[in-house]
């Protein structure tokens, strides 16, 4: 199995996102600018993007935007991994040295190795792993109960 770890945080994950009250997902705090509500919708559309768009050459499949309710979120975030791990299923591992296109960033980032394939599922489920920490510093700075991670 490619990626056996990628949706070991989703399991804690989910359950808890599933559990909060709308106003959490929009809480910020006056140290920390981002809520919850932005990063599942930044998780969700970046994983769209990277694996659609860099990786297939494919259009984006989800229609994120600012006026979405917590519900929506969280099931686009579902969406696009159970569209992502239906690749996975469909690809071996020799496809994974493929090289990708990585456009040019406006603030000049590179990927840190050669971009195959196998790179790219790899900076989604970390860029992935890096955010969700964000959540528990989100609960913790407004007091919450953090996932239990």
């Amino acid at each position: 199995m490619l990626f056996p770890y990628r949706n070991d945080l989703r399991k804690t994950l989910i359950p808890y996102l599933s559990t909060l009250d709308e106003t959490f997902w929009f809480k910020t705090s006056e140290f920390y600018p981002n809520n919850v509500a932005w990063i599942i919708s930044h998780l969700s559309s970046s994983e769209d993007y990277w694996v659609n768009e860099i990786g297939l050459k494919n259009p984006c499949i989800l229609n994120l935007h600012d006026d979405c309710s917590p519900k929506e979120i969280l099931d686009s975030y579902i969406q696009i991994r159970n569209y992502t791990d239906d690749i996975l299923h469909t690809l071996d591992e020799s496809q994974l040295n493929e090289i990708v296109e990585v456009p040019k960033f406006s603030d000049g980032w590179t990927p840190p190795s050669v971009p195959t394939l196998n790179w790219l599922f790899h900076h989604v489920y970390s860029h992935e792993a890096y955010h969700i920490g964000q959540i528990s510093v989100i609960a913790h700075l407004s007091g919450l109960p953090k996932p239990l991670f």
